[in-house]
C-alpha cells in the first residue's frame, strides 16, 4: 500500500451507505507543489492548541455486567482487546464509570452507602463498593490490561438519599448538613478503587444537575455546585487525592454554570475544567468558555446516539463531525460517548426506575449467546482513536463549515500527523491538503469520512509553501503569562453568544465572562413612579390562595420575590417598563441571583420607545446567564423599555429585581468602545479581518480582578476577573451594504407562523435587525447573509398587514403585505381523547397535546417516518374546517409534511388536507367537515421527533366573534 513517491501519507476510509467503515487504502504521496485550490487544509504542528486525552465511552452498570455475565472468556476477551487495544483494537483511552446507579442499571438502584428509610450515616461507616466488585471493577481492571494509560472520570448520578431532600435518589437537592459528608463520599470511593487496582483521574459532582429525572438525578444549583467543589477540594488536599474535578457535566448550552464556579476562587483552583453533553446547544460553547477562562479544561464526557436518528448516515454524522471533530476544533481535551454495551432491547435497563429503552451503545451484546454487533458509533470513534494517542496536540487546520469538508488535525507525541476529514455537504468535493511545503489532493464523497496519517515534520527545500488559497475566518490570540502560553480564538460563530450594542455608527459585540463587571458610574433611577407589563405572568396556585408571580413584583425592593412568565420561554416573550416619563440611562440589571438557577433569560433583544407603540429597531441584544444580567448601553433617552426574548427555552423567564441606571453626568457620557491600551499588568492585542472587522482581546493573567476604560471618556469601566479574557468586536455600520428584501414565503397564516424573507446584505444586522407586523416587531429566529427566519407576532390583528425588514441602524430594506388569518375560539375540547403509533416514552402522551398546557406535549420519541400518526376522537360529531398544531417550545418537532384525515366512524376515512411543514405553528384549512374523528399522518422524515403541545379544532363558520388568538 505504499505510495510510489514522495512522502507517504496512510489513508482510512468510511462510508456508511456501503457498510466501509475505517478501511485501508492504497497510500497518497506529498509532493512538493503549490496548490490555489479554494478547497485546501493547511496543517501547521507550529500552532499547537489543547493537549488531547483522547477518546472513550461510559463502562455503566448494564455495560459491564453484559461483559461480564453473558459472554464466554474468549467472547468478552475479544471485546476489550477490540476496544481498548492500542495496537489491535480502536485504542479507546477514557472511560467515565457512574458512581451507583443510572437508568442503566442491571441491579437497580444502589449507591455504596444505602441506608433502611429514615436512617442516615453521617460517617459513612457503612460505606462499601461490594456491589461493584462483581463486574464493574473486573471490566474496568480487563480493560486497564489492554491500555494501561486509560484515563477513568467517575459521576454520580445521586449521592445515597439520606442526603437528600428527596430521600431517595430520585429526585430532591442535597441538603445542607450533607456538603462535607458527601465530599467524604467522594473520597472513600476514589480510595477503595485505586485499592481494587482502578485509578480514578476525574470525577464531577454530579451528573446532569439541571435536572431531576425519574431514575436517580439530583437537581444542584450553580451556587450549590460551587460550595460542595470546595468541599471536596479541601477533603481531596487533606487525603492526598490526586484526581482532578470538573464541574457541570451537563448541556453546552448553559456555559454561565461553569463560570459561576470558576468566578469563585475558592472554588475554582479546584476545579480545573468543564463536563460537557450534547443534548442542546452546539459545540460553540466550549470556545466560548475556553475564551473566557483559557487555563480550563474541557471534555465531551457523554454523548450517545439512539432512536432519534434517522440512519445510521446520520447517528455518524453526530458522532464523528460534531462531537469528535467540532468537539475537538472548540477545545474539547477528549470526548466520550455514553453506553459501551446495551442489549438489543437498548438495556438492561433500571428495573426501579423508569429507565427509556431509546440509547444505542457502541456495541450491542446479544444475552442469549455473547455474540457482539458493532454499531456505527464505534466505528466513529475509531476513525479518530485508532490513530490519535493520548498526549496529542491539536494543531492548526482551517475547515469549511456545515455542507462543505470539515476537518480536525493533531499531532501525536511521535511527531506524526493525523488529519480527520468529514464531508458534511451533499456532493462529492475534491481538496487539497498542504503541509508546509507539500501537497496532496483527494476527493471525498458526501457523508464518507477519511483520516489520513503521515509522519516526520514537513519537507523543507527550495520551494514556496504549497498553500496559496488559505480560507479561514478565525483568528488566534496568543499571550504569554507567567503560566505559560494561553490561545483565544475568535470565531465569527462566537458573535451570536456574545452581546452587541450600537453605538454611533459602529455595533461593538464584546464578550462577559461570569465574575466580570462593566460599571457606569451612574445611579439607579427612581422607581417609584414606573409600571411595569409583561407578555404573560404565572398565575399562581389556581386556587385562589397565590396572586402569581407579576411584573410588579420585579420592582418591589424584594429580591426574594419574581416576577415569572409562567411557561417555557419562547420567542417574542417579553418585559416591558414604562418610566413614566422620559429618561436618560445606559445600564440595565436583571438580578435573578436568589430565586432560581436555570430560570434566566437566555437570549434578548432590547427595544426603546417615546410613545409604547413605535419602537424602531433593537438597540442591544445578547446571551443571559445565572445570577445577575448586566446589559450595558450607549446612553439613550426614551420612556419606553421592552426586552424581548428571542430564543425558546423549558425554563421560565424570571426577574427578581430590575433596575436602570441613569449615566454619571445625568444626561449622556462617551461612546462605549473596545479599549486600545491597558494597564496593571493586563495585556491587549488587535487584529483586522480581511472584511474590515476590528478585533481586541484583552487578557488578565494576573493574580487579581484588574480593570480598563471602554469608553472614550472613560465613563465605562470593564473589570476582567483574574485568569479571563474579554474579546470585543467592532465593526463600521457605514462600510454595510444596504439590506434589501426581495420575498417573503408564505405569504398568509397565523400567529406563531414561522416565515422566511430572502435578501441580501442581512448579514450585517447582527442581532439588531428588526422585522415588523404592522408596528409589532416579529420574533427572529435566525439571519444570514440571503434570509431571516422570524415568526409572526402575536396580537396582530387578523387582515392584512404589512411585513417589513429594518436594517441594524433604522434602515428601511423593504416589506411585503400578509394576510394574518382570525380565527374563531377553539372547539371545547372535553371529553376528548387521542392515541398515537409512536409515543414517548419520557411520558409525553397524546392526551397532553389536549390539556390547555403549553409546556407540556405529545412527542413521537422516534424521528419522523411516512406512516408516524395520532388520531384525535371529539367524542361526538363535529362541524370544523381547520386545525392548528403547535409543538410549543420544541420549536424544530414539527412535521415536516402530514395529511389530514377525518371519519365519522374511527374506521373509514377521508383526506382533507395536507400539511406542508411551515414552522412549529402548522395551520391546516380545509372545507367544512362534519366528523367525530381526526388523523394526522406523518408522510415525510426527519430525525426530530414530532412533539405537539396543544391541538386544536375550528369552525370559522360558527357565529362566535373572531379575534386574533394567541396559539403560539
Amino acid at each position: 500500500m505504499q505510495a510510489p513517491n514522495g512522502a507517504s501519507v496512510q489513508v482510512w476510509l468510511t462510508d456508511v451507505q456501503s457498510g466501509t467503515y475505517v478501511d485501508r487504502k492504497d497510500d497518497l504521496a506529498f509532493t512538493p507543489k503549490q496548490t490555489d485550490n479554494p478547497l485546501t487544509i493547511q496543517v501547521d504542528e507550529s500552532r499547537k492548541y489543547q493537549q488531547v486525552q483522547g477518546f472513550g465511552a461510559a463502562m455503566t452498570d448494564s455495560s459491564a455486567w453484559l461483559i461480564g455475565n453473558k459472554m464466554s472468556d474468549a467472547q468478552r476477551t475479544e471485546l476489550i482487546k477490540n476496544l481498548f487495544d492500542p495496537s489491535s483494537g480502536i485504542g479507546l483511552s477514557l472511560l467515565r464509570t457512574p458512581m451507583g446507579a443510572t437508568d442503566v442499571n442491571a441491579s437497580g438502584n444502589y449507591s455504596y452507602d444505602d441506608m433502611p428509610a429514615g436512617q442516615t450515616d453521617g460517617a459513612l461507616a457503612n460505606f462499601s463498593i461490594q456491589h461493584d466488585e462483581a463486574y464493574i471493577i473486573p471490566a474496568l481492571k480487563q480493560a486497564l490490561s489492554f491500555n494501561p494509560s486509560i484515563k477513568i472520570t467517575a459521576t454520580p448520578w445521586s449521592p445515597p438519599g439520606w442526603m437528600k431532600t428527596s430521600g431517595s435518589m430520585i429526585g430532591g437537592t442535597l441538603k445542607d448538613e450533607y456538603y462535607s459528608t458527601l465530599a467524604s463520599y467522594f473520597v472513600k470511593f476514589i480510595q477503595a478503587y485505586k485499592k481494587a487496582g482502578v485509578p480514578i483521574s476525574y470525577v464531577s459532582p454530579q451528573n446532569e444537575p439541571m435536572g431531576t429525572p425519574t431514575w436517580p438525578g439530583m437537581f444542584l444549583s450553580a451556587y450549590q455546585e460551587t460550595q460542595l467543589i470546595q468541599e471536596m477540594g479541601k477533603a481531596f488536599d487533606a487525603n492526598n487525592i490526586p484526581a482532578k474535578i470538573l464541574a457541570w457535566d451537563h448541556n453546552w448550552d448553559v456555559p454561565s454554570y461553569p463560570e459561576k464556579i470558576f468566578s469563585d476562587p475558592a472554588a475554582s483552583k479546584y476545579a480545573v475544567g468543564t463536563g460537557w453533553h450534547v443534548y442542546s446547544g452546539s459545540p460553540i460553547y466550549q470556545t466560548l468558555v475556553h475564551n473566557n477562562y483559557p487555563s480550563k479544561e474541557a471534555f465531551i464526557t457523554e454523548a450517545t446516539g439512539g432512536t432519534w436518528q434517522a440512519s445510521d448516515q446520520a447517528a455518524f454524522s453526530d458522532a464523528l463531525h460534531t462531537w469528535i471533530i467540532n468537539g475537538t476544533r472548540n477545545w474539547a481535551n477528549g470526548v466520550m460517548l455514553w453506553n459501551i454495551a446495551l442489549d438489543p432491547d437498548m438495556g438492561p435497563l433500571n428495573s426501579d426506575t423508569n429507565g427509556i429503552p431509546m440509547m444505542r451503545g457502541l456495541v450491542t451484546i446479544d444475552p442469549t449467546n455473547g455474540k457482539v454487533s458493532y454499531n456505527v458509533d464505534y466505528h466513529a470513534l475509531a476513525q479518530a482513536s485508532k490513530f490519535v494517542k493520548p498526549g496529542a496536540y491539536r494543531i492548526y487546520s482551517n475547515t469549511f463549515g456545515q455542507g462543505s469538508i470539515e476537518d480536525v488535525a493533531f499531532q501525536n507525541p511521535d511527531g506524526s500527523k493525523v488529519l480527520i476529514a468529514y464531508n458534511s455537504g451533499d456532493a462529492a468535493k475534491t481538496f487539497s491538503v498542504a503541509n508546509g511545503t507539500r501537497s496532496f489532493d483527494y476527493t471525498l464523497n458526501a457523508g464518507n469520512a477519511v483520516t489520513f496519517k503521515w509522519a516526520g515534520p514537513p519537507q523543507n527545500g527550495n520551494h514556496a509553501p504549497a498553500a496559496t488559497n488559505v480560507s479561514d475566518p478565525t483568528h488566534d490570540f496568543t499571550f504569554q503569562p507567567g503560566s505559560g502560553p494561553v490561545t483565544i480564538t475568535y470565531d465569527p460563530a462566537l458573535l451570536p453568544l456574545q452581546n452587541t450594542i450600537r453605538t454611533g455608527n459602529s455595533f461593538l459585540t464584546y464578550s462577559f465572562p461570569s465574575g466580570a463587571s462593566i460599571q457606569t458610574g451612574g445611579t439607579a433611577l427612581n422607581r417609584s413612579r414606573w409600571t411595569v407589563t409583561s407578555s404573560s405572568n404565572s398565575v399562581g396556585d389556581g386556587t385562589g390562595n397565590a396572586a402569581g408571580d407579576l411584573a410588579k413584583n420585579a420592582i418591589d425592593g424584594d429580591i426574594n420575590t419574581r416576577w415569572t412568565n409562567g411557561h417555557g420561554q419562547k420567542n417574542g416573550d417579553w418585559f416591558q417598563i414604562d418610566l413614566g416619563s422620559p429618561a436618560s440611562f445606559n445600564q440595565i440589571v436583571l438580578d435573578n441571583s436568589v430565586n432560581s438557577s436555570f430560570d434566566y433569560i437566555n437570549k434578548y433583544q432590547v427595544y426603546v420607545s417615546n410613545d409604547g407603540v413605535n419602537w424602531g429597531s433593537a438597540i442591544a441584544n445578547g446571551s443571559g446567564g445565572i445570577g445577575r444580567i448586566d446589559i450595558t448601553l450607549p446612553t439613550q433617552t426614551a420612556q419606553y423599555i421592552r426586552i424581548v426574548n428571542t430564543a425558546p427555552s423549558g425554563f421560565w423567564w424570571s426577574i427578581g429585581e430590575i433596575n436602570v441606571y441613569g449615566p454619571s453626568n445625568g444626561t449622556d457620557s462617551g461612546s462605549i468602545a473596545a479599549p486600545t491600551s491597558v494597564s496593571n499588568g493586563l495585556q491587549l492585542q488587535n487584529w483586522t479581518s480581511p472584511e474590515g472587522t476590528q478585533v481586541t482581546v484583552v487578557y488578565n493573567g494576573t493574580g487579581s480582578s484588574q480593570s480598563f476604560p471602554i469608553s472614550t471618556d472613560s465613563s465605562f469601566t470593564y473589570t476582567l476577573p483574574s485568569g479571563t479574557s474579554a474579546m470585543f468586536t467592532t465593526r463600521d455600520s457605514s462600510s454595510f451594504r444596504a439590506p434589501a428584501f426581495s420575498s417573503m414565503t408564505p405569504n398568509e397564516g397565523i400567529a406563531g407562523y414561522m416565515i422566511t424573507i430572502n435578501g441580501s446584505n442581512f448579514g450585517n444586522l447582527q442581532g439588531l435587525g428588526t422585522v415588523t407586523f404592522g408596528s409589532i416587531p416579529a420574533n427572529i429566529e435566525s439571519w444570514s447573509e440571503s434570509s431571516i427566519t422570524a415568526y409572526v407576532p402575536n396580537g396582530v390583528p387578523s387582515g392584512t398587514v404589512t411585513a417589513s425588514v429594518y436594517g441594524s441602524s433604522g434602515v428601511y430594506a423593504g416589506g411585503s403585505p400578509f394576510n394574518v388569518i382570525g380565527l374563531p375560539p377553539a372547539l371545547q375540547r372535553t371529553g376528548w381523547t387521542a392515541t398515537a403509533t409512536n409515543v414517548s416514552p419520557w411520558g409525553d402522551v397524546p392526551g397532553k397535546m389536549l390539556d390547555g398546557d403549553i409546556n407540556s406535549r405529545y412527542s413521537s420519541g422516534t424521528g419522523q417516518y411516512n406512516g408516524l400518526s395520532f388520531t384525535v376522537d371529539m367524542g361526538q360529531t363535529q362541524t370544523f374546517d381547520k386545525i392548528v398544531m403547535d409543538s410549543g417550545s420544541s420549536t424544530g418537532d414539527y412535521a415536516r409534511s402530514a395529511d389530514v384525515y377525518v371519519s365519522a366512524d374511527g374506521t373509514n376515512w377521508t383526506k382533507v388536507s395536507s400539511v406542508t411543514g411551515t414552522g412549529p405553528v402548522e395551520l391546516s384549512s380545509f372545507a367544512t367537515q362534519r366528523a367525530r374523528y381526526i388523523k394526522v399522518v406523518n408522510t415525510g422524515s426527519a430525525g426530530n421527533w414530532w412533539s405537539i403541545a396543544e391541538f386544536n379544532v375550528y369552525n370559522s363558520k360558527s357565529t362566535w366573534t373572531v379575534t386574533a388568538t394567541d396559539v403560539s
